[in-house]
């Protein structure tokens, strides 16, 4: 009988995690974000897909030459550097070295951050 149980509950959890995972602010994979885009913009997937790489593209090349993007609405991306610093590996203890590396920094604009309130 716990067999019964277990193996119709199985399909049940399945499609209500599917559902969960949709609502619960999950991060959107590449093709989801284009199809979200295609459905708001009215463009083709392809087309979408095709916006979202030159953006990305865009937005690098900015932050290549002038070390600062301004996304209107949104926020701004800036260059960061982290200097080289001591770390210690969790599973030896033992000191590491950590190479300094360069990182983007995103600082949300007035309004984007007053739509989360």
């Amino acid at each position: 009988m716990a067999a019964k149980k277990t193996a119709a509950a199985a399909p049940k959890k399945a499609a209500s995690t599917k559902k969960a995972a949709a609502t619960t602010g999950k991060e959107k994979s590449l093709s989801e974000l284009v199809s979200a885009l295609a459905e708001r913009t009215g463009l083709t997937k392809a087309k979408a897909k095709e916006v979202l790489d030159a953006h990305a593209d865009l937005l690098t090349e900015e932050l290549k030459t002038s070390g600062s993007v301004q996304l209107a609405g949104i926020g701004k991306l800036k260059m960061g550097e982290r200097a080289e610093r001591q770390g210690r590996n969790p599973s030896t203890g033992e000191a590491i070295t950590i190479k300094a590396a360069k990182t983007v920094k995103f600082s949300g604009g007035k309004k984007f951050k007053d739509s989360f309130q």
